[in-house]
């Protein structure tokens, strides 16, 4: 659940809008930015422009005209003019695939695809990789990249939608004269919560400007009328259908979940109030869920990574580590519980970090054996106690043998709670077969526990 909004819809911020029909323009690629040196417009004073020229102009006249009443509607000033691109659904996506692999390093994202396969959040063989780039590519409409400060569009937007896009783009690209955006929301490893938190007030800010441009009032939409509207554009178009529910509500999040921080910070004080969030951004998805606890800058308790214990004797090695976080842990507990339980339960977290272990296989290419341990501590004893409940219906209270993904342990303690998963075996994205066995996983387990950070040690609880 952490993978797509840390680190594909971070380094392009996205309109996850549906594609329309009818075209905004004909090119595969059109700069709006781009214009004649002087001498060859002096070269040809007498040539009538092309139809394609036409079209660069409409849609500059177009984006200047939406930023306009973008920085009336955000009362922030114009710096500088935003180029624009108009792009067929192919080359965005293209385009999107480079950034994401110039910035975000190979294993950051397969390793996070192993944490949803191994918590069961997504089928053991679904390609995490492939099925994240499917549904961005199958979904966005435009997006504002921060590194060349211009904005892209796609070429297949009807007159509404594009008018939609445009609007929330822009806001980016306003936004980003005055609170630079490539800083924010650089790749950091190990920081993905805190990147999810930026991620979504970025967002969030810009849907609340799109709505007050477009139906003249953010306020005239309810946080849940957005994400019901989200939900059922997603989940009923072809690529959503295919798309495990974890996935599509990590695609979501950041929209609905930031547009509710920003209108409760207007309800204070309208954008100058937004404007302190921009200049002291979350350091938690738990404060960006909480204005109490970002106003009071509550900060999240810090977890060590877990242990690897006699894994890492076996030749297992830490491949990544981060923060799932409270909005990570709704996710994932929506999966296994009611909505509303799910909200409940994550709202007493207060800290986690996982780690993905790999063991190379060097007598057998192309193969490897992958582990995930998760240390999640809540803020009371009865906060954990109702996270536990939800993974006792869905994991059983003793260590469960999973024949495609490997044993499943996990111990509540206090308000800690340790999950261990694995060893499993892959070859390629196919799950082989499970890699270890119950005593394996519950001798994993004492050794996470003995290195977990100190709670004044607990007794066990009794699940």
């Amino acid at each position: 659940m952490k993978a797509l909004r840390a680190s594909v819809a971070l380094l392009l911020l996205a309109s996850a809008c549906g594609p329309a029909s009818a075209p905004v323009s004909s090119p595969a690629e059109t700069s709006a930015a781009a214009k004649p040196r002087k001498d060859e417009a002096k070269a040809t004073p007498a040539l009538e422009p092309s139809a394609e020229e036409e079209a660069d102009a409409q849609t500059a006249a177009m984006v200047s005209a939406m930023l306009e009443r973008v920085a009336k509607a955000r009362a922030l000033p114009i710096r500088r003019s935003v180029p624009i691109k108009v792009l067929g659904r192919d080359a965005m996506l293209e385009r999107i695939r480079e950034t994401v692999k110039r910035d975000t390093p190979e294993a950051a994202l397969t390793s996070q695809g192993e944490v949803l396969a191994a918590l069961e959040l997504v089928p053991p063989e679904y390609d995490f990789v492939a099925g994240a780039f499917a549904l961005l590519g199958g979904r966005v409409a435009g997006f504002y990249d921060p590194e060349d400060r211009t904005m892209v569009l796609a070429d297949d937007l009807g007159e509404e939608e594009a008018a939609e896009t445009l609007a929330h783009e822009l806001a980016h690209a306003l936004a980003d004269q005055t609170f630079p955006l490539e800083p924010m929301v650089k790749y950091v490893p190990g920081d993905g919560d805190r990147l999810s938190a930026v991620h979504a007030v970025i967002e969030g800010d810009a849907t609340s400007v799109m709505l007050d441009v477009t139906v003249g009032s953010a306020f005239k939409m309810s946080e849940e009328a957005l994400r019901l509207a989200f939900v059922a554009s997603t989940a009923m178009s072809e690529v959503g259908a295919k798309t495990p529910r974890a996935l599509q509500s990590s695609l979501i999040a950041p929209y609905i979940d930031g547009f509710a921080l920003v209108q409760a910070m207007r309800r204070r004080g309208d954008w100058a109030t937004v404007d302190t969030v921009w200049r002291a951004m979350p350091e938690s998805t738990e404060q960006l869920l909480h204005p109490d606890k970002l106003l009071s800058r509550e900060p999240p308790e810090k977890i060590e990574v877990p242990a690897l214990g006699k894994l890492g004797e076996r030749g297992f090695k830490a491949v990544i580590d981060d923060v799932i976080g409270e909005q990570g842990l709704r996710i994932a507990l929506e999966d296994w519980t009611t909505r509303a339980e799910a909200g409940t339960a994550s709202a007493g977290w207060g800290g986690d970090r996982f780690v993905v272990a790999e063991k190379a296989m060097p007598d057998a290419p192309g193969k490897k054996q992958v582990a995930v341990a998760w240390f999640l501590r809540m803020d009371t004893a009865a906060d954990a106690k109702e996270v536990a409940a939800v993974l006792a219906r869905n994991f059983g209270k003793v260590c469960r043998e999973r024949p495609a993904v490997g044993p499943f342990s996990w111990e509540l303690r206090g308000r800690d709670i340790a999950v261990v998963a694995g060893p499993y075996q892959r070859e390629g994205t196919v799950v082989a077969k499970s890699a270890g066995t119950c005593a394996d996983s519950s001798a994993w387990l004492r050794e996470v526990w003995s290195s977990a950070p100190s709670d004044k040690k607990p007794a066990p609880a009794t699940q």
